[in-house]
């Protein structure tokens, strides 16, 4: 999803230190971009969460590190699969006397559906829909199709979360490779000893 590149330069200043420092370059660069990794998953679950009003467990769901960084692979993918779109029950959906509202914008208010329905009457939800939202498609009974929201993936690509995304984990790279040079050159100085 994010491609981040070291800078040459605090990779030379990297390699240095650690070599002072008696340790290995390949595990420091590793452990720099396992941070990064595990904080480009917080983050982009927090971008997601920043413009839709979803719960934070159905944000990070779709969201996945594949991999370790080792000595030997220094890379790793963090990953924002493509799911089908959430149940308006993900949205705080309430069922009025004619209709049900919503909310799925963080930014927006509350949506009205009108003659949809998550059970038999106005606060009375049917437990096999689990607060799910329904809407007749025709003038008779049946069929009643689920009124659906939008999927995580769908919200972060709508909003072109990507762009600014692939800046802050450039930005989080460099700072994490500069925080592992300062700390092996205390290492080589004396000043550290982890």
């Amino acid at each position: 999803m994010f491609k981040a590149r070291i800078d040459a330069g605090q990779a030379k200043a990297l390699i240095d230190a650690t070599t002072k420092a008696g340790r290995s370059f390949g595990k420091e660069l590793s452990a720099a971009i396992n941070d990064v990794s595990r904080k480009t998953k917080v983050k982009v679950g927090k971008d997601i969460r920043a413009v839709v009003a979803i719960k934070t467990a159905e944000a990070k769901k779709p969201i996945s590190i594949q991999g370790k960084a080792s000595a030997q692979n220094l890379q790793v993918m963090v990953r924002l699969k493509k799911t089908d779109r959430l149940g308006l029950r993900h949205f705080g959906a309430r069922q009025t006397k004619k209709g049900v509202s919503y909310k799925i914008s963080k930014k927006g208010g509350r949506t009205f559906v009108a003659g949809a329905f998550q059970g038999p009457t106005p606060k009375a939800i049917k437990m096999s829909w689990r607060g799910n939202v329904f809407k007749r498609v025709g003038k008779s009974r049946l069929p009643i199709v689920q009124i659906k929201g939008v999927s995580a993936f769908g919200a972060y690509v709508k909003n072109n979360l990507e762009k600014p995304g692939r800046a802050e984990v450039a930005a989080e790279l460099f700072k994490q490779v500069e925080r592992r040079i300062k700390l092996n050159v205390l290492r080589a100085n004396g000043l550290v000893s982890t």
